[in-house]
């Protein structure tokens, strides 16, 4: 982050005619499950969102059944998951942090209007749904399918503003960037 904010104010300072792109892939969040303050801490544990706890696993992938049978979670207590996913979204919290770094940057250096900006993410986490942590491959439970992708186009374009619940997939991030360059 602090190389992509120092990246923003030498492209303003250099007076470039070229437009600037950076792709930014963050780890986090992602396990080790590991957050400080204030992050942890600006997570108030009873605004968490209900935990998914009992699943019909009859209608749920064979995958998922097998994963809960052997990441040994089971007896873990409400606090114990509680804990987990104050830290999840205390790494969550901190990422939206580094983002308006990231913005507050463009806007210190005038480049804000000018700038397109994508922000997603690859999947979500269990956080405790269905006595699971991390994620699981090929299946679509909501809390792993249903992540972010904000599109800020550059004042040129006037957006639709919107907040969807649709799916998008990465393959709609290039078609997005071609529309927005004109091509």
């Amino acid at each position: 982050i602090e190389g992509a904010v120092k990246t923003i104010h030498e492209h303003a300072v250099q007076g470039h005619d070229q437009p600037l792109c950076i792709y930014l892939a963050l780890r986090h969040p992602h396990p080790p499950y590991i957050v400080e303050d204030p992050w942890y801490s600006s997570i108030d544990p009873e605004q968490l969102p209900p935990r998914v706890t009992t699943p019909d696993w009859q209608h749920k992938p064979d995958i998922l059944a097998g994963t809960h049978d052997q990441q040994g979670l089971k007896s873990w207590d409400e606090a114990r998951w509680t804990d987990l996913r104050r830290t999840y979204y205390g790494m969550c919290a901190r990422v939206d942090a580094q983002l308006g770094l990231l913005l507050d940057a463009l806007k210190n250096t005038n480049q804000y209007s000018d700038s397109a900006v994508f922000f997603f993410s690859d999947h979500g986490d269990f956080t405790g749904d269905y006595g699971l942590v991390e994620k699981t491959q090929n299946t679509f439970e909501d809390c792993l399918a249903h992540v972010p992708f904000i599109v800020k186009p550059p004042a040129s374009v006037t957006p639709a503003p919107r907040v969807s619940d649709a799916l998008v997939e990465l393959v709609d991030f290039p078609a997005t960037v071609y529309d927005l360059i004109g091509h």
